[in-house]
C-alpha cells in the first residue's frame, strides 16, 4: 500500500453503492459482533513498559479459524491503549502529509526500541521505498543502543497494474542502493504489509544472497494474510521470523472499495483488543473501511490520499454528518481541492462539500 501504483479507473459508483451497504451491514452486524476474535481471546499481555503492552500471540494456527494458515508460532503486538499513538494512527484515515509521516515514524520506532535486546549481532536495515521511509533507524532520536550507524540498505519497490497478475498488479525493482548486509539482524522497513506480495519479493531476492539468524518486522498495519507469504520463504530457508504488529492483526478485504483492493480494516476476522474494537467501530460508524488507505499517497500525495479517503467512506456507507472535519487537513478546505473534488466526483461532493466548506 506504500508503493507507487499506476492508476487504475475505480470500478464503484459510490453514491449508489451507499443505501445497499447500509441495510446490509445491519443485517450482518449483530452475527459478525457474536463470533468476533479478540486479541484476548488468543494472546496474552507478555510485558508492559511506557504505557504500551506487548501481546504475545502464540500457535495461533491451532484456532479453529485460522487452522488452514501458514503462520509462524509467535505473533508480537504491541498495544497503546487509551488512544495512544498506535491506535491513534489506525484511527486516522484522513491524516496525511508531515503529519501522517510522523505519526508513523513515532509508532513504528516506539515498536522497535521494545523489541532491541532481541537483537543479536550486527544489525542492518532494508528501507522499502516509498513508505518504509519514515521507519528509518538513521532518523531515530535519541539513536538505538548500537557501537555504530546501522548497516542499511534504501531499495524502492514499484506496483506496475496487471490485471492476470495477484490482485491485479506485479512487483518490480527500480532502485536498489546499499548492500546485501551478512549481519545477524536484518530489520525490513515496511511501513504496511497488506498481500504481503511486496515482502515476498523482496524476501525471496534477499535471502539468495544471505540468510540472517533473525528478521524482523515492524508495520504499523499490517494483516495475517500478508504475513503468510514471507514465513513461509524465510521456514524454508531456516530464518526465523519475528513480526510485531501494531494493535491489531488484520485481515484483508476479499474486495476492497477501490483498486487495488487491499483494504486493511474491521473484516470479520481482523483481531483486536475489545476496548479497541469500540473505538474502532464510533470513528468508522462500524463499517470496514481500510483504516489507512494507499500510505506513499497519504504522505507524498495528499490531495489524492483525501479524494479517495472521502470516496471510500461515501461508498462504504458512513455518514457525512457525524465526521468532524476539524481534525482533517486545512488542504479539504481549499478552494482549489473543492474544485478538484467537484470536478472529479461530483456524486461525491454533493454528499459532502457543504461540510467542508462549512
Amino acid at each position: 500500500m506504500s508503493l507507487s501504483y499506476t492508476p487504475a479507473t475505480a470500478i464503484f459508483n459510490p453514491f449508489h453503492r451507499y443505501h445497499n451497504n447500509r441495510k446490509r451491514r445491519n443485517r450482518m452486524k449483530m452475527d459478525t459482533d457474536a463470533n468476533r476474535i479478540f486479541l484476548e481471546d488468543v494472546g496474552e499481555i507478555v510485558m508492559s513498559r511506557g504505557g504500551r503492552d506487548i501481546w504475545l500471540v502464540k500457535a495461533i494456527t491451532q484456532h479453529e479459524a485460522f487452522r488452514d494458515r501458514c503462520l509462524p508460532e509467535k505473533i508480537y503486538v504491541v498495544d497503546f491503549p487509551g488512544r495512544g499513538a498506535g491506535e491513534e494512527f489506525l484511527l486516522s484515515r484522513q491524516a496525511c502529509g508531515p503529519e501522517k509521516f510522523l505519526m508513523i515514524k513515532e509508532v513504528g520506532h516506539d515498536m522497535i526500541r521494545l523489541f532491541e535486546r532481541m537483537f543479536d549481532g550486527k544489525v542492518a536495515q532494508f528501507v522499502i521505498l516509498w513508505g518504509g521511509r519514515p521507519l528509518d533507524l538513521l532518523d531515530a532520536n535519541p539513536p538505538l543502543q548500537r557501537s555504530g550507524l546501522l548497516d542499511t540498505t534504501y531499495i524502492k519497490l514499484t506496483r506496475v497494474e496487471d490485471k492476470v497478475g495477484f490482485r491485479g498488479w506485479n512487483i518490480v525493482e527500480s532502485s536498489f542502493v546499499g548492500e546485501w548486509w551478512q549481519d545477524d539482524t536484518w530489520i525490513i522497513m515496511e511501513e504496511c504489509i497488506a498481500s504481503g506480495q511486496t515482502l515476498n519479493y523482496f524476501v525471496e531476492e534477499a535471502l539468495r544472497h544471505h540468510r540472517p539468524g533473525k528478521i524482523f518486522l515492524f508495520p504499523v498495519c499490517a494483516s495475517l494474510e500478508g504475513l503468510e507469504g514471507i514465513y513461509s520463504i524465510c521456514n524454508d530457508n531456516g530464518v526465523e521470523l519475528i513480526p510485531v504488529f501494531n494493535g491489531a492483526l488484520v485481515e484483508v478485504a476479499e474486495k476492497g472499495v477501490t483498486l487495488p483492493f487491499t483494504d486493511l480494516g474491521l473484516q470479520p476476522r481482523t483481531i483486536i483488543t475489545r476496548h479497541f474494537y469500540q473505538d474502532l467501530q464510533d470513528r468508522y460508524q462500524g463499517t470496514p473501511l481500510c483504516w489507512v488507505g494507499d500510505i506513499g499517497d497519504s504522505i507524498y500525495k495528499p490531495e489524492e490520499h483525501l479524494i479517495e479517503t472521502l470516496c471510500d467512506m461515501l461508498a462504504v456507507g458512513m455518514d457525512f454528518e457525524r465526521e468532524d472535519f476539524s481534525l482533517w487537513s486545512p488542504i479539504v478546505r481549499s478552494e482549489q481541492f473543492c474544485s478538484r473534488l467537484q470536478d472529479s466526483h461530483p456524486a461525491v461532493f454533493k454528499q459532502v462539500g457543504r461540510y467542508l466548506k462549512s
